[in-house]
């Protein structure tokens, strides 16, 4: 969500605050937005904490997290936003909790947060929230646990099995974030998506091949080349693809 620069000068205007000699003008800004996030004007809080997030402020973090309790849900929904821009580890807890927030808009900040934030300590409750009744959620769950198995080894058959259910999800946004989350994955990967090319939906066997040649193992190539045998023209031409993108890359 952005802040318009026009409305966040506007709440400013003809307001001072007294700091110490030597003071810059961004230290003074920025005091004024983190009390503009104790106001009860529910529209400074909300734009106090975009500004803040877009600023990563990291003196605005405990604050922030205060605000995850707010009895305004754009203003919990802008915090959790504002707290992944920001990246502070300290976050991780209090987003964590608001996955479980009775407003979906927040579930999806704080998930696409905690994704930006990339601790494996949220890998867990992210896998737990792809049983969430929103698609976007799920959508965005999935491609949190992609981006947190992406920053190195945290992430193996566990996940793995839980984002191989996801390639089976009625919503094709979350298909699509859940190939993209197998890729990150890596090695761990490729057996269990080979075995998704025997599955009877057109669309999963295209999902997984896609998948396979993104990742490159050679242990595909065969399984990918009995799909050209496939019914589906779609199904050979993305086991085709997904062959010779491997063959490509020894």
């Amino acid at each position: 969500m952005q802040v318009p620069v026009a409305d966040v000068n506007k709440l400013r205007a003809g307001r001072d605050v007294d700091m110490p000699k030597g003071t810059t003008n961004e230290d003074k800004e920025i005091e004024l937005l983190l009390n503009d996030l104790k106001d009860e004007n529910p529209d400074k809080r909300k734009m106090a904490c975009l500004a803040l997030g877009k600023a990563k402020s990291a003196s605005a973090v405990d604050l922030l997290i205060g605000a995850l309790s707010d009895e305004e849900m754009i203003v919990r929904e802008c915090a959790a936003e504002a707290l992944g821009e920001i990246g502070d580890p300290k976050a991780i807890d209090s987003l964590i909790n608001a996955l479980k927030d009775k407003e979906y808009y927040v579930r999806l900040e704080a998930a696409t947060a905690l994704g930006g934030i990339g601790d494996a300590k949220a890998l867990e409750p992210l896998i737990e929230d792809m049983n969430d009744e929103n698609q976007i959620v799920r959508q965005k769950a999935a491609q949190a646990i992609g981006e947190i198995c992406g920053l190195g080894d945290a992430c193996g058959i566990n996940e793995v099995e839980f984002l191989l259910e996801d390639l089976k999800d009625q919503s094709k946004g979350v298909r699509w974030r859940a190939s993209d989350a197998l890729v990150k994955i890596g090695s761990a990967s490729v057996e269990p998506l080979i075995s998704m090319l025997g599955d009877k939906d057109p669309d999963i066997k295209m999902r997984a091949a896609k998948s396979l040649g993104e990742i490159g193992d050679e242990r595909a190539v065969e399984p990918l080349r009995k799909l050209l045998k496939d019914k589906d023209p779609d199904v050979r031409d993305a086991a085709g693809k997904a062959a010779e993108r491997i063959k490509r890359r020894k």
